[in-house]
């Protein structure tokens, strides 16, 4: 369990607080803008940049030298439907960078070099690259390619679509060209052995247009393992309601644990069901959901009780148990 310092405390109480709680309003009432969405632009751009000058590596500065931090979680993936033909699979999932003013260059760099050094056997990137789809196009732009056996593979958050259409295609040509496969509403499939391996994710839910038949047609091939990957967990709901499991593993970001969060219990969730998918591993009708805290901050720079992380999972098979 982590302890913050009598300063952190103080901090967080007078200052981060505060503002997490009604950083919407404030942004607002500074800036004179009635749209909420274009507020959260201006306020994670300018406070953002801001806070990003205080000094990551001083831990009296707990929750900005946490959120400058950066682990790798590693789990085994036993299920049934885990073929041999893709035991020991390697995948590595991150999301939510959020390049930008609060998320450096080196970082950003360091980041994808952390994934390549992993060997994995196919990448996975759970959306929000930038802060807006411009700072997006600019992660992909300065960062080296992503490396592993069968590709990397992308879908979309919110933040990618903080743009007009021709900035949104631009990342998507961005992305392509950099041996990226963005999925949206699609599926891609994989074949190793007479196991087919299914990719899919949806648009997003909050700024997109989500669309799940491709996901539910998948369901129908023979001899396959679906792998979901929305940015959003807001989008499980209305499958795991499902009387027989849709997928075999979601991989799911956009929640940041919280990003600021006591006992398990965020300050201010960016779900619409609250903390309901808030971190870890969750389990719901046979279908199993990874959500992760992921890489960066939004609003400010500071984490409390949420670790920035990124992912390598390995599937196994159940006689692996």
């Amino acid at each position: 369990m982590f302890r913050l310092s009598p300063f952190s405390r103080i901090l967080s109480k007078l200052f981060i607080m505060p503002i997490w709680k009604n950083g919407s309003k404030l942004c607002i009432i500074h800036f004179g803008k009635g749209e909420s969405d274009i507020a959260k632009k201006y306020r994670t751009s300018l406070l953002g940049k801001l806070l990003s000058y205080v000094p990551k590596n001083i831990k009296l500065l707990y929750p900005f030298y946490l959120a400058g931090t950066l682990s790798l979680k590693e789990d085994f993936f036993y299920s049934k439907a885990v073929t041999r033909d893709i035991d020991k699979l390697r995948i590595a999932y991150c999301s939510d960078i959020h390049f930008g003013p609060m998320f450096s260059k080196d970082r950003a760099v360091d980041l994808i070099e952390r994934i390549n050094a992993l060997s994995t056997d196919i990448v996975i990137l759970g959306g929000d690259y930038g802060e807006t789809t411009n700072t997006g196009i600019d992660f992909f732009k300065i960062t080296p390619n992503f490396k592993s056996r069968y590709g990397c593979y992308a879908t979309i958050g919110n933040h990618d679509l903080w743009g007009n259409e021709d900035e949104f295609k631009n990342l998507l040509d961005v992305m392509k060209d950099k041996g990226i496969t963005p999925l949206i509403n699609e599926s891609y499939i994989i074949e190793i052995g007479s196991t087919k391996l299914v990719l899919f994710s949806n648009d997003d839910i909050k700024m997109g247009e989500p669309k799940l038949d491709k996901l539910y047609e998948a369901r129908e091939i023979p001899n396959s393992f679906i792998l979901f990957f929305p940015h959003s967990p807001d989008i499980l709901p209305e499958i795991t309601n499902k009387k027989a499991p849709v997928f075999d593993v979601a991989l799911c970001g956009h929640t940041h644990g919280g990003q600021v969060s006591f006992f398990g219990k965020s300050v201010f969730s960016s779900s619409k069901y609250k903390d309901r998918y808030l971190s870890g591993w969750i389990e719901e009708n046979g279908h199993r959901i990874m959500v992760s805290n992921g890489v960066g901050t939004s609003i400010m720079p500071v984490r409390i009780g949420s670790k920035p992380e990124y992912h390598l999972i390995e599937l196994r098979t159940l006689e692996h148990s």
